[in-house]
């Protein structure tokens, strides 16, 4: 098996995810390499990391010259950590695998089914969870107050919380393609699992999103609550096609019960937290695939583990 050299495309920001991305390479090989990549040569990161290079937008990029890249620089995997390339990568995922490049993420039904939050809502969740309904149009009689959102792509974003019916019917101009979802309070948390290749949950990490800003946790962390680590386990397991690092949100009501907001096929915004409490998805994705038999990952979770954003500098802090 050649050494691992990992694509990190859509840099952005996302220094502190490179950062825990590229620990966990280094535990499974410590000369493997990592390349971080931006259509923005002047994005936040690009002047943190040790490789980078500009990579045109995946709409104009032909599939010959994707190759000729990734040839070129010797990649043999890639990790999509943006909801907008996950079905770019996947599509490809079969053709690239042709030319050794391994793409780390889930099969293509499962992102657009987890994409679409009008079918997403139609999914039969395992109890106590139950899902939040979506609908494409609303009444007065379905729900007092509203959660207004876009149907495709990541609901943490272009999102407006706790409308009047009225309020949320005007607000639709707003977006391009509106879903409504009954408004629920209650506390939030995100449940970070690693699927296997059999579509088998093997870990689940909880933690509690304690602020969130532009819909990204700026403080959040992890906890242990056994029932509903299981009951992840077998949402992740029973929703066909996820693979490798997966995350859903969830709300816990007044009385104590679970309510599915997303589930998003990738790392996100608060990962690093995850990936350094125990949740080894990426060592464990790597160490799979060199393997012939049944793999076994060692989770070995961190609960009370804090991510802390100030500014641009995330902190991570142990009780």
């Amino acid at each position: 098996m050649p050494r691992p050299r990992l694509l990190f495309p859509s840099l952005s920001g996302k220094f502190a995810l490179y950062q825990a991305v590229f620990q966990q390479l280094k535990r499974f090989d410590p000369k493997s390499r990592i390349l971080a990549v931006d259509s923005n040569p002047d994005c936040p990161a690009s002047s943190k990391v040790g490789a980078f290079k500009v990579l045109p937008p995946l709409a104009k990029l032909a599939d010959e010259d994707l190759i000729h890249f990734l040839q070129k620089e010797n990649i043999t995997h890639v990790l999509p950590t943006r909801d907008g390339e996950l079905t770019y990568w996947s599509e490809r995922s079969s053709f690239l695998a042709q030319f050794g490049v391994h793409v780390l993420c889930s099969h293509l039904d499962a992102i657009r089914h987890c994409e679409d939050k009008l079918t997403f809502g139609q999914i039969v969740t395992p109890p106590p969870l139950t899902m939040i309904p979506t609908f494409a149009s609303i009444s007065g009689s379905q729900s007092r107050r509203w959660v207004v959102k876009e149907r495709r792509g990541s609901g943490s974003r272009s999102i407006l919380l706790n409308l009047s019916s009225e309020d949320a019917l005007h607000q639709r101009s707003a977006f391009d393609e509106p879903v409504f979802q009954p408004f629920i309070a209650g506390r939030e948390f995100s449940a970070e699992g690693w699927i296997d290749h059999q579509g088998r949950c093997r870990a689940v990490l909880l933690r509690w999103r304690e602020k969130v800003v532009g819909g990204e946790s700026h403080k959040s962390t992890t906890f242990h609550n056994p029932e509903w680590e299981s009951t992840v386990t077998e949402l992740f397991t029973s929703l066909g096609g996820l693979r490798g690092h997966c995350l859903a949100q969830i709300i816990v009501d007044e009385g104590n019960s679970l309510h599915l907001v997303e589930i998003n096929p990738r790392l996100g915004g608060a990962s690093p937290l995850s990936l350094h409490a125990g949740l080894d998805s990426i060592l464990w994705s790597l160490q799979e695939g060199g393997m012939s038999g049944q793999f076994k990952p060692l989770f070995i979770p961190c609960f009370g583990a804090t991510l802390s954003k100030i500014k641009s500098e995330v902190i991570i802090s142990y009780s």
